[in-house]
């Protein structure tokens, strides 16, 4: 079965949780890190967050035939083992499964379209790699990758040693525990140099990222397609190029109140005290630059996009949308004035 269809049928084994809106989990940075090398390798990627294991990466998003499945696990202090690998804890209804186990059950799940099953740790397992980067398991020692193989195959009576070890891989990350978050920012600052320049602040954009792949570790909804699929799970190329484009766009547009001051029909006193706010709504946008001033920003756009279609001027565009846009405002910056609601979408509406 092509994997558009069996990503569609297969259930979950299980579903992750959420963390902080503007604070990185490992495993979310982990796999940026890995979002930004696809990208930059020029193939049409595709990779998504929680979805069958912690990240899943296909080799093309628009016709993909293989994919590969990233289990990411941490450890404070101290090396890996195959042991460790393998061990699998006890439980009231019996064994659970090993790390292998559940790795090896991708591909009981997705059959000859698993290209590797790669288990990713911020520490080393040196029966394989001391060094950052990638390595095969059957690179180890021959005696110990067969207890590996042993205690796998006693795990899952389907894994075949000849046909099956070699898809296991381990991936020793560079990204420390500790400053992670610090590094991941750095890599996106040095991403959108590259792809946009240097003027473009990191931060919104890394933070903007960060939302966009846990946002796509939530519970799937109801869907028939493998277009909704990836829609809704993964991020790919063309998300990441339309992204770019909005950082872009956003950082480089700043509105004129000129564009809007000569057909704004207000009475005078209500256009300065609107054009006041405006002055002030520009400031708090350039000092609050994180993911809750992206997420603000796009919900009233949300919302006065769709009502450009019943209204015919700015001051009736403002009178359709106060009422919805007000407290979206108010929870973002408390205590705004109706004058700073009015300053808020025409501001959004120009930008």
């Amino acid at each position: 079965m092509p994997i558009k269809d069996t990503l569609l049928t297969v259930p979950q084994r299980e579903e992750g949780g959420r963390t902080a809106y503007d604070r990185f989990d490992y495993q979310t940075a982990w796999g940026l890190s890995r979002l930004l090398e696809l990208h930059e390798s020029g193939n049409n990627y595709a990779v998504a967050f929680e979805f069958h294991d912690d990240v899943v990466s296909l080799d093309d998003a628009d016709d993909p035939s293989s994919a590969t499945f990233y289990q990411v696990k941490t450890k404070e202090s101290g090396n890996w083992s195959f042991a460790k690998i393998t061990s699998r804890a006890s439980s009231k209804t019996g064994k659970k499964p090993s790390f292998a186990g559940k790795m090896f059950d991708n591909f009981i799940r997705f059959g000859a379209t698993v290209e590797k099953l790669a288990f990713v740790s911020n520490q080393p397992l040196p029966d394989v790699i001391t060094v950052h980067g990638e390595k095969e398991f059957s690179a180890s020692d021959k005696e110990k990758l067969q207890k590996f193989v042993a205690a796998l195959a006693a795990e899952s009576p389907e894994f075949k040693d000849s046909e099956h070890t070699s898809l296991f891989f381990f991936v020793f990350s560079d990204l420390n525990l500790s400053s992670y978050e610090n590094t991941i920012v750095g890599r996106i600052a040095e991403f959108l140099e590259s792809e946009l320049g240097s003027h473009i602040p990191p931060k919104p954009f890394a933070l903007a990222l960060n939302d966009h792949c846990r946002s796509r570790s939530k519970s799937l909804a109801d869907i028939s397609s493998f277009e909704q699929l990836r829609a809704s799970k993964f991020i790919t190329k063309a998300d990441m190029l339309r992204w770019l484009s909005q950082a872009r766009e956003q950082h480089e547009s700043r509105p004129e109140w000129a564009a809007v001051a000569s057909e704004l029909k207000a009475p005078l006193p209500d256009k300065v005290k609107i054009e006041r706010s405006w002055r002030a709504y520009e400031i708090l946008l350039r000092s609050r630059s994180n993911a809750a001033t992206i997420a603000f920003t796009e919900k009233v756009r949300s919302i006065i996009d769709p009502a450009l279609e019943t209204v015919a001027d700015y001051a009736s565009l403002i009178a359709a949308t106060s009422a919805s846009v007000a407290p979206v405002v108010r929870a973002w910056h408390a205590g705004a004035d109706e004058h700073f609601v009015s300053a808020v979408i025409l501001y959004e509406l120009k930008r």
